[in-house]
C-alpha cells in the first residue's frame, strides 16, 4: 500500500500492473437516535440511516478543532456543512487539496453545529452521512435525530387540542381508496387557527387562519416569532370546506397551525362520499 501524503491517513493499494486502486470508504449503518462518537485518525466515511418518517433529520455534530467536512444526503437532495472546525487548520486543508470555498472553518472552533435535511416522503428510506476527513488527529460526535412519527386517525373521527402554541400540529388522516367529496370540517374558536390538507402532494384545502378579528395584532405578532409575514383573519372560528378527491390515494395529511398560546381547536376531515 502507498500512502498519498504525509498527513494524509488514506491509502491507496496498488495491483500488479501498478495502477492504483481507491480502496473503499467505510459504510456504518445507524438508526434513529444513535450516538456516534468516532476517535482520532478515522479518515473518510459514510453513515446509513434507514428511516420511513417524514420530516427533518438532524446530524448533531461535536468534535476537536480538527476541521471535518459532513454532507447529508436524501433522494438526491444534499445538505453540507463544509468544512468545519477551528481555522488555524486552513493552510493544512489546503495542502490536502481541499479547495478554500470550502472551508467554513473560524475561532473559535465551528465544529459544534447541527446539520439537517428535510426528508418529504416516506420513501426511498435511505439518508446518507458522508464525512470527509483529510487531516490526522481529527475526531468528532454523531447524533442522529428522526423526526416523530406521525399520529394516522381515520376519516371522521375527529381531533381536538386545546393549550400552548403548536406550529403545526401534523396528523396523517385515511381516508380509504374512494373517490368523492371529502369535507373539511373546523373549529378554532376564538384564538386564531389555520387549517390545511395535503393531498398527492398538494395544498387541497387552506382555509387561513380563522377567530375573533379582535386578536388580528396578536396573530400578527404571533407570527413574527416565527419568522413569518402577517396574515388577515378570514373570518369566523368554524366553518366546512370541501376538496374532490379523484384518486385512490389512501391518506391526506392535515396540519393546524396554531401560532397563539391559550388555543384550542377541532377539526374532521370526513370520509369520501
Amino acid at each position: 500500500m502507498k500512502k498519498l501524503n504525509a498527513r494524509s491517513p488514506f491509502y491507496l493499494t496498488v495491483n500488479s500492473d501498478d495502477a492504483p486502486v481507491p480502496t473503499p470508504t467505510p459504510v456504518t449503518n445507524v438508526s434513529c437516535g444513535d450516538t456516534w462518537l468516532t476517535g482520532v485518525d478515522v479518515g473518510d466515511r459514510i453513515y446509513q440511516l434507514n428511516t420511513s418518517e417524514v420530516g427533518d433529520i438532524d446530524i448533531v455534530i461535536g468534535g476537536n478543532d480538527v476541521p471535518v467536512n459532513f454532507t447529508l444526503d436524501w433522494d438526491g437532495n444534499t445538505a453540507t456543512t463544509g468544512y468545519i472546525g477551528l481555522n488555524t487548520y486552513d493552510a493544512d486543508l489546503i495542502a490536502a487539496g481541499v479547495n478554500p470555498s470550502d472551508i467554513n472553518t473560524g475561532s473559535p472552533s465551528t465544529k459544534d453545529t447541527t446539520l439537517t435535511i428535510n426528508k418529504t416522503s416516506a420513501s426511498p428510506t435511505l439518508v446518507s452521512l458522508n464525512v470527509l476527513a483529510p487531516l490526522v488527529n481529527d475526531n468528532y460526535s454523531l447524533e442522529f435525530n428522526c423526526p416523530t412519527a406521525i399520529p394516522t386517525i381515520p376519516c371522521g373521527a375527529g381531533s381536538s387540542y386545546s393549550g400552548g402554541t403548536s406550529y403545526p400540529t401534523i396528523q396523517n388522516v385515511t381516508l380509504g381508496s374512494d373517490t368523492g367529496v371529502v369535507t373539511l370540517d373546523y373549529d378554532a374558536y376564538s384564538v386564531p387557527d389555520r387549517f390545511v390538507v395535503e393531498f398527492d402532494g398538494s395544498v387541497v384545502i387552506d382555509t387561513g387562519y380563522r377567530g375573533d378579528a379582535f386578536y388580528q395584532t396578536q396573530l400578527n405578532s404571533a407570527l413574527a416569532t416565527y419568522g413569518d409575514p402577517s396574515s388577515t383573519i378570514q373570518g369566523l372560528g368554524s366553518g366546512s370546506v370541501t376538496f374532490n378527491k379523484t384518486t385512490a390515494t389512501t391518506t391526506a395529511t392535515v396540519k393546524v397551525y396554531a401560532p397563539m398560546s391559550g388555543t384550542g381547536w377541532a377539526f374532521t376531515l370526513n370520509c369520501p362520499e
